[in-house]
């Protein structure tokens, strides 16, 4: 058994949970402007923009790059709206201003609690485009728990890209062996630990648990976990 100080968490899906839809965050971003749609005129548009873009990704790419990637792909939802030359206005607009809203599940906090009652440090590492994940984690009031947080718009890397991770361990001032990462995605977060050979948990709340690594049903069992890997 190896002792552990510092346990890396991913953020959507591990640590929270999404409550509106790509479309709602649309919808009012675009009534900021005293523009009014429905999140059903919106669907066919962001449908297109998806298409238009299927096969692009903006992982690895830096934050002004990633920005300009997503200002182009509301672009084209703008386009479909039917917003004629103010479509680039439109598209910075929504880049700037929509934003997912997020609940912390309920095993958050009590898991977070028991980590810290360890002793351990805490991390977040996570597929995020914008640089504001900081910002989210306070308003969901759990910003405190962690010395790092690492969102891939910053270090210009995306799980399991080994570089994220890496990023990371030099943010915390810890070395690999002595960390371990939790999150809900076997090819991101698990994968993504080995590859820079460090533990991988996998918070799996629903479904079968056939996995071939650590696996736990919420936050809250990962204190007792870490104790017999």
């Amino acid at each position: 058994m190896l002792n552990r100080e510092f346990v890396f968490l991913d953020f959507g899906g591990t640590l929270a949970y999404t409550t509106n839809t790509r479309e709602k965050a649309i919808v009012a971003s675009l009534a900021a402007l005293d523009h009014s749609f429905t999140p059903e005129q919106v669907v066919p548009a962001v449908a297109t923009a998806r298409e238009r873009f299927a096969g692009r990704s903006p992982g690895g790419l830096t934050y002004p790059q990633r920005q300009e990637f997503f200002i182009g792909l509301y672009q084209v939802v703008a386009e479909a709206l039917g917003f004629g030359a103010d479509v680039r206005k439109v598209a910075e607009h929504l880049w700037e201003t929509q934003q997912d809203h997020y609940e912390l599940y309920p095993d958050t906090m009590p898991g977070l609690q028991a980590l810290r009652a360890q002793g351990l440090r805490l991390g977040i590492i996570s597929n995020w485009d914008k640089l504001n994940l900081a910002v989210v984690c306070r308003s969901l009031g759990i910003a405190a728990f962690f010395d790092v947080i690492l969102p891939s718009a910053e270090a210009g890397a995306d799980k399991p890209d080994p570089r994220i991770f890496r990023r990371a361990f030099e943010l915390a001032q810890v070395e690999p062996e002595l960390s371990a990462h939790v999150g809900d995605s076997y090819s991101a977060d698990v994968q993504g630990a080995r590859g820079v050979g460090i533990a991988g948990i996998l918070v799996q709340r629903e479904g079968d648990l056939e996995f071939d690594c650590p696996t736990v049903r919420g936050l809250d069992e990962v204190p007792d976990l870490l104790g017999r890997l």
